[in-house]
């Protein structure tokens, strides 16, 4: 439970943060609101399958909170949104990460936890400005060699993924400037 507090502390603080600094709205508050007026969006637990279409007018939005829905897919679209420092799509049926979120440079944190997701793709190397990746609980067992330059990068979370001691020791040690979170290694066949 000690290990985990860190995490937690660090997972909640990101809604805490953002309710301190700017009011995050949720949906049915926006639908007719200037978008340019709007730095902060909660849809979670909407059981939304798909991304609603006027979402990507919302182009100045700073935090976007996707998590516990059904969505599998988001529009390219959500690129534009250039000052997005938070997203979280965590809890969903992504079975990839949205290419699009490579176009994302000011992205600080991401959480992708909780789906299918079984690799990341190498344009992840380059959002520079990235502190936080939560990939939790994904059927991740490789991660792109481009994760390594992620030079703002504080902590990666890889817990609940079964991964051998060489995985781990690899990163840890590329990287030992980050907190990684593991799960204990397996001692998994080929």
């Amino acid at each position: 439970m000690m290990k985990l507090l860190p995490v937690l502390i660090l997972l909640l603080n990101v809604n805490l943060i953002y309710a301190q600094e700017t009011r995050v709205y949720k949906w049915d508050e926006v639908k007719n609101a200037n978008p340019d007026t709007i730095f902060a969006l909660d849809l979670s637990k909407m059981k939304l399958t798909e991304c609603p279409s006027e979402l990507v007018k919302f182009t100045n939005l700073k935090f976007l909170n996707l998590s516990k829905n059904k969505l599998s897919e988001l529009p390219n679209e959500l690129g534009m949104m250039k000052h997005l420092k938070t997203l979280d799509i965590t809890k969903n049926e992504f079975h990839e990460m949205p290419i699009f979120i490579c176009q994302l440079l000011a992205i600080q944190k991401l959480h992708l936890a909780r789906n299918q997701i079984s690799s990341l793709p190498a344009c992840i190397g380059y959002l520079s400005e990235l502190k936080i990746l939560d990939i939790w609980d994904n059927p991740i067992t490789v991660l792109p060699d481009e994760v390594a330059n992620l030079k703002k990068l504080e902590a990666v979370d890889m817990r609940s993924i079964l991964l051998k001691q060489e995985f781990q020791t690899k990163w840890q040690s590329a990287m030992p400037s980050v907190k990684w979170y593991f799960d204990p290694p397996c001692h998994c066949v080929e």
